[in-house]
């Protein structure tokens, strides 16, 4: 047949291949009609396309990685920040894992301990909890409650934030807005109501890509259209991880009734009215600067950005931290019985094995299929 490319093809033998197996990689030069005449023609020999995520499921299957591994080449792909993708490196290269197949350890290995102590003579256990115990299951809880207690800042870092702008009309969100991203996302405008659908601005603050949306004000709107906005603006307030309650100084009425956690933040300071000294109110004039680097440091600390560091890693998707919360409880109860003196060895080992079952579950060694298919249907294809 006629030449269509000259490709270089390279062969990975199993087991150092990305997915245990014996893979063979095409590269060819890259025009789209080469590309899909190559896909067809080997497809036509026997081959196949790919399901999103396949191959890292191949390797999750060939146990090449764990599921903690598998996530972390997920949250890569989508990873906005070099700090995020330095901590899912970490995670990549099996750092978090094991450190949680540490605790998997010690639980088997007090687990063992408990039920040779059955096997032996459950008549000829203590009144009084041996030390092993104790320190062996304080250790455990310690070491489960510090990855539990990371949690919410690897989420953060890899999920970032989101910070509502909310204020009755005219009190300067889109100027704010502005001068929170560095550019002119948001057309100002002098007259109230102007806002009526959401307006965002993605900025890296630390590594963490926190979401500023500017909203509709909060007022009684006027036609159906502000109504809209209004509404979308209190939905959003639901989701918020912040809001950043605006008023401005003429107008010092707090029409913000949310749950979330909220900064109260005054615009307009270049305006000659007294300030209050209320320290807990940030006072701000997003037209000129003023008081902006104070309100984005007062952001950071609230959202927690603060506190990251990258040098250990951390839990980072929902799926672990919910793990690792049945971890928690599991041993957390097992501590409730040493302590209490109720030294009924089964039930102590019934709550060592649901910790166990928790580790295993968090690391992908007894998963269910849906958690599984969860997992890999966040894939693209080309992984």
């Amino acid at each position: 047949g006629n030449t269509i490319d000259k490709c270089v093809v390279t062969v990975y033998k199993k087991p150092g291949s990305y997915t245990g197996e014996d893979v063979v990689e095409i590269s060819s030069h890259g025009s789209p009609t080469t590309v899909q005449y190559i896909i067809s023609s080997v497809c036509a020999a026997g081959a196949r396309t790919a399901e999103a995520g396949e191959f890292t499921k191949r390797a999750f299957l060939n146990g090449k990685l764990d599921l903690v591994q598998v996530e972390a080449v997920a949250s890569l792909i989508m990873s906005k920040s070099i700090e995020n993708t330095r901590q899912q490196q970490k995670i990549l290269q099996g750092t978090l894992s094991l450190s949680i197949n540490n605790v998997r350890t010690n639980i088997i290995s007090l687990l063992g301990r408990l039920e040779h102590q059955m096997d032996i003579d459950e008549e000829d256990w203590p009144s009084e909890p041996p030390s092993w115990l104790v320190n062996g299951v304080d250790a455990i809880y310690s070491k489960v409650r510090h990855f539990k207690n990371t949690s919410p800042l690897g989420r953060l870092l890899n999920r970032g934030a989101t910070v509502v702008i909310a204020g009755p009309p005219n009190v300067g969100k889109s100027t704010l807005l502005n001068a929170l991203a560095e550019s002119s996302r948001a057309i100002v405008n002098s007259a109230p109501g102007t806002t009526r659908d959401t307006i965002e601005a993605e900025l890296l603050m630390r590594g963490v890509p926190v979401l500023f949306v500017d909203t509709a004000g909060l007022r009684q709107p006027e036609d159906e259209i502000e109504k809209e906005g209004v509404r979308r603006t209190k939905s959003l307030l639901k989701r918020a991880d912040l809001i950043l309650s605006l008023t401005d100084r003429t107008k010092s009425k707090n029409l913000l009734n949310s749950a979330a956690p909220a900064l109260s933040v005054v615009n307009k300071s270049d305006l000659r009215v007294n300030k209050t000294n209320n320290a807990s109110v940030i006072h701000i004039s997003a037209k000129t600067g003023e008081g902006i680097p104070l309100l984005k440091r007062k952001i950071s600390q609230q959202l927690g950005i603060n506190k990251i560091s990258t040098d250990a890693p951390y839990l980072s998707t929902s799926r672990q931290h919910v793990a690792m919360v049945l971890c928690s409880d599991a041993i957390q109860r097992s501590q409730s019985l040493i302590k209490k003196h109720h030294l009924d060895i089964e039930i102590i080992a019934f709550e060592l094995r649901e910790a166990l079952n928790a580790v295993d579950a968090l690391l992908g060694k007894t998963s269910p299929d849906d958690i599984l298919n969860s997992v890999f249907s966040s894939f693209c294809v080309g992984k």
